[in-house]
């Protein structure tokens, strides 16, 4: 059910998020509530935390972001605006913590790495966190000299404990949540490392940020010697970068980095990655603080461009048995075509099940616990699309090669569309306004699936 741009779910948690404080020396003992469907109920994660301080540290600054909204659109209403709950994946060798902020502008992820961990069970999924007030008052005390336990798990284990409380309650997720994810993993497979610094040098340029947030706060990053120097012109090997002031739950993070790289993208997109040896930390920050990643729409030419049920199928079953898959090396693999290949990654990226690490240039697997059926409403300009190519609107004039000109019927105007490659243009108000950086219009994604109409006719 879709509701006001929310994805309805009902979430089961089988008891309130806490950190059980020991008073007699032994470890204190953190226990994540989380959600799980009925009848699935298994362990994901039990253990320890090699690094206690570090590791409560990267759990608060995830849920800190989670709960900020670094800009607020003109009369919008912020109760429909409300914070989620970050999502918990469990591969069996790391977990990763993802949240989004409430303006979904910036995009996070804590990855708890092996050497972080010491499991006693392991094993993969995915779920959502319920991190209250009094868990995040708690993680706040601990201190290295702690021992902290982790216990991920959709099961009801803790109901067998007298200071534990079954809670049920219905949580609406956030369909700009799924089409962020989507997006982020889009644009952070054409980020490219700019700039490593060492801990030194993280901690003097996450100090050297501003804290207010303007909407026309744009920057150039450029390498320098003893760090990156910030400018408002671009130099060589310069990154864009907008809002940095959205780098803030970094900040706290720093005194335990050893180590930080700076990365630069397409359309302005830019994200920010503390190296603690045993776990990482990676923010990735939209084009402007006003631009939201789920506004984006980067893979919708991918979606258009014909079928991939064969590429689909032959991923599908990898992701049942590995965590990780590599782009570059599907092709090889499977023996399908590279376009089919980009569609159907493209398609599991609207279902949220995968995502990209710019580091290791992986994509990695997670499932998010949604109703598949809901779907159709997360792209409009798709659908719009779809419904002038049933109208009979588009009119391909010629095409040589990759080179297509056509002509797309409007409600009150006829347009212009010129594809070549990945190059396109319209001569529609949106292509003018946004130059194609949040992805293609319904007109030029119209000629797309028109293309491909004739091609299977």
């Amino acid at each position: 059910m879709v509701e006001a741009g929310f994805l309805e779910h009902d979430y089961s948690y089988t008891f309130a998020s806490r950190l059980d404080e020991r008073r007699d020396g032994a470890a204190a003992l953190l226990e994540l509530a989380t959600t799980v469907a009925p009848g699935r109920e298994r362990l994901f994660f039990s253990g320890a935390l090699v690094r206690p301080e570090l590791g409560a540290c990267l759990l608060l600054a995830i849920s800190e972001v989670a709960l900020q909204r670094y800009y607020t659109p003109f009369q919008v209403i912020r109760s429909a605006m409300d914070a989620a709950d970050p999502v918990v994946s469990a591969s069996g060798s790391r977990l990763r913590f993802e949240s989004f902020s409430r303006c979904c502008g910036v995009y996070a992820r804590a990855d708890f790495l092996a050497e972080m961990l010491a499991p006693e069970s392991f094993d993969k999924g995915v779920t959502n966190v319920d991190f209250n007030p009094e868990t995040r008052a708690a993680l706040a005390r601990v201190r290295a000299e702690s021992s902290l336990c982790l216990r991920v798990t959709p099961e009801a284990v803790a109901l067998t404990s007298e200071r534990c409380s079954t809670v049920e309650r219905k949580v609406k997720l956030p369909l700009r949540w799924l089409r962020g994810f989507a997006e982020v993993q889009s644009l952070a497979a054409r980020l490219e490392c700019a700039a490593t610094l060492d801990g030194p040098q993280a901690r003097r340029f996450l100090t050297s940020l501003p804290s207010k947030i303007g909407a026309k706060d744009h920057l150039w990053l450029t390498p320098a010697p003893g760090g990156v120097r910030l400018s408002q012109q671009p130099g060589a090997g310069a990154v864009s970068s907008a809002g940095l002031g959205r780098l803030s739950a970094m900040k706290p993070l720093a005194r335990h980095a050893i180590g930080m790289r700076i990365y630069g993208g397409a359309f302005g997109v830019s994200a920010f990655e503390l190296d603690f040896g045993v776990a990482r930390f990676l923010i990735v920050l939209s084009a402007a603080p006003s631009r939201g990643f789920s506004g984006e729409g980067q893979l919708l030419a991918a979606l258009m461009r014909g079928e991939a049920d064969a590429a689909l199928a032959q991923i599908e079953a990898r992701l049942r048995n590995v965590d990780e898959l590599r782009a570059e090396t599907l092709a090889a693999e499977t023996h399908l075509p590279a376009a089919e290949i980009a569609t159907a990654l493209a398609l599991l990226a609207t279902r949220g099940a995968i995502g990209f690490d710019p580091r290791e240039r992986v994509h990695f697997h997670r499932e998010l616990p949604f109703d598949q059926t809901a779907l159709d409403s997360l792209h409009p300009r798709l659908k719009a699309a779809r419904a002038l190519v049933a109208e009979g609107a588009v009119t391909v004039e010629s095409r040589k090669g990759e080179e297509i000109s056509a002509r797309v019927r409007g409600s009150s105007i006829e347009h212009r569309v010129k594809i070549d490659g990945d190059a396109s243009r319209c001569t529609c108000a949106w292509h003018s306004r946004t130059g194609g950086e949040s992805g293609p219009c319904k007109h030029i994604l119209a000629t797309f699936a028109a293309i491909e109409l004739a091609a299977t006719s």
